[in-house]
């Protein structure tokens, strides 16, 4: 069973190495290009890990403390009075060796979890490329609504993709939640 706990500045080269695979294995699922993020080395990963309002969880292939980071999540809290009631989930990536093992799920329900938790949330959004479709499956699993659609928001291999953006209410909660521990 993975563990998933907040990801910490010790994390930092499990993470980059997790997201550069995510985004040769996935390019289709990712708006960064590989190429373009080869160049960002860990001082930019540790940015990225420690940005505030930024919350990081990782999926980890057992409970030791040297377990592999097979999968990571962001949630990303709004700026401001006015919009801290509004978060959005990003960077969904599952490690090609852990693919249908549901760590994804398991993730996306942490992170909802912990979005309730915070007692002031009430919507979560995300973007998904419209071809990624087993990642649709899995965000329409927890209740997530198409809201727009963004028209060539993507120029992957000589084409254009459209984003799907999708809210969640947090309202209410949805049957494939699970509480976080």
């Amino acid at each position: 069973m993975p563990t998933i706990r907040q990801l910490t500045p010790s994390d930092t080269a499990a993470y980059r190495e997790l997201r550069l695979a995510s985004l040769r294995d996935f390019q289709f699922a990712h708006g960064p290009d590989h190429e373009e993020a080869l160049a960002k080395g860990l001082d930019w990963h540790a940015r990225r890990l420690a940005k505030q309002d930024y919350h990081w969880f990782g999926a980890f292939d057992g409970a030791q403390s040297d377990a592999p980071l097979v999968g990571a999540i962001c949630l990303r809290m709004q700026e401001g009075r006015r919009l801290r009631h509004a978060a959005s989930l990003n960077s969904l990536m599952v490690a090609r060796s852990h693919q249908r093992a549901g760590i994804g799920r398991l993730l996306v329900a942490h992170l909802i979890g912990f979005a309730r938790s915070l007692g002031t949330v009430r919507q979560l959004t995300l973007e998904v490329n419209e071809s990624n479709l087993p990642a649709r499956r899995l965000y329409d699993s927890f209740g997530f609504r198409q809201f727009g659609l963004e028209p060539d928001a993507i120029h992957h291999e000589g084409r254009y993709c459209a984003k799907q953006h999708l809210v969640l209410s947090l309202v209410s909660q949805h049957p494939n939640e699970q509480p976080i521990s």
